[in-house]
């Protein structure tokens, strides 16, 4: 048996790292293997496995986050794992069984202003920190590999890519089951949609942007769902600055039970991100049904391919021109539809399971 001992902080955080860690899991108890995971977690999960042993760490997740070397430290010698699983890009050295760190990303290091400067502060000191005591490190694609490299002295041999996995949850949705969300939420008939955490790098005042330049020539509306971020106040005055203004709906956060709908509701998703490690949210459009524009920075063009169509984040014409295409042409969208939801059958939770196992067996060779 392989006794894993996984840190589940992230776990309810209403962010990737906390979709990433939740789907991860539960994948792995489903995998027929004999092996155990610990996990130290404030959020329970809402499965029951003998293959899982759940430690509640505190709900307040300030005194979790102060004294999560402590907790982590108590349960390692509680646990006595084989491995020590960090999912969330740095952890701490408990031991000396192998250490493996999921690394999504490193914007906090290509662009320090996108991010508040405790961040910075704290991620600079941790992940380098983390990669050197790490006996080998995850990422979500080829290009966070490279990244990873460029930046601190690692051998290839030390990163293992895994991409991320699409829920059984996102699917096309049916016109009836659209119609009441619709209703529920206030949409207008017909809507683009951007769903993603608020934050500088997602580069959404550019979206207003592009959106307002042809909101004369379209009758879509703009549609913004996520959780507010950090730095928000561009995205605010981009949206008072728009001439319409009144056509832009803020829902916040959507519960999982009824995202597939809105992104099935849309006639186009649009994620123009300057940065992403992997980018599940458009995949999860693809997924959907739910034709894609998609920034042609960063991992995106690696998981998408060209299933999705590609604009420059920096060029707003390009941007605007590939709203307007899209909207007008229903022909296009049902092609791109058809090949999106192909392509997102590739990536599946049970595989990104299946692939991070191989990584606890090399390190325990």
């Amino acid at each position: 048996m392989i006794s894993i001992l996984l840190n589940g902080f992230q776990i309810g955080n209403l962010s990737g790292t906390g979709r990433y860690t939740e789907e991860l899991v539960k994948s792995l108890i489903n995998l027929p293997e004999d092996l155990h995971i610990f996990l130290p977690a404030s959020t329970p999960l809402p499965i029951s496995s003998n293959k899982l042993t759940i430690q509640h760490l505190p709900r307040n997740k300030n005194i979790t986050r102060i004294f999560q070397r402590y907790y982590l430290k108590k349960h390692f010698h509680n646990s006595q794992p084989d491995i020590v699983h960090y999912p969330a890009t740095y952890g701490y050295r408990l031991g000396n069984v192998p250490h493996i760190t999921t690394v999504h990303d490193l914007a906090f290091l290509e662009n320090p202003d996108w991010f508040p400067s405790h961040h910075q502060w704290f991620y600079n000191k941790k992940v380098e920190e983390t990669i050197q005591f790490s006996q080998q490190i995850i990422t979500d694609s080829h290009f966070t590999a490279k990244e990873i490299q460029k930046h601190y002295p690692i051998s290839i041999n030390s990163i293992d890519v895994v991409y991320l996995g699409v829920s059984e949850i996102f699917k096309p949705q049916s016109s009836q089951q659209i119609t009441i969300i619709k209703n529920k939420y206030r949409l207008p008939q017909k809507y683009i949609l951007y769903a993603g955490t608020l934050e500088p790098r997602k580069n959404i005042p550019s979206l207003i942007e592009a959106w307002s330049n042809i909101s004369d020539k379209i009758h879509h509306d703009l549609v913004i769902v996520g959780r507010t971020g950090w730095k928000t106040h561009l995205v605010e005055k981009a949206i008072q600055k728009s001439k319409h203004r009144n056509r832009i709906h803020r829902l916040g956060y959507i519960a999982d039970k009824d995202l597939p709908v809105i992104i099935s509701g849309a006639d186009v998703f649009v994620y123009i991100s300057f940065y992403e490690g992997f980018g599940l949210p458009p995949l999860e459009a693809m997924s959907c049904g739910t034709p894609v524009i998609a920034s042609n920075y960063g991992s995106i063009p690696e998981i998408l391919e060209d299933k999705a169509l590609s604009v420059d984040p920096y060029n707003i014409q390009q941007i605007s021109d590939a709203i307007y295409c899209l909207c007008e042409d229903e022909t296009k969208r049902k092609i791109m539809a058809q090949n999106g939801i192909a392509h997102a059958q590739h990536f599946r939770w049970e595989k990104t399971a299946e692939n991070t196992l191989e990584v606890y067996r090399k390190c325990l060779l």
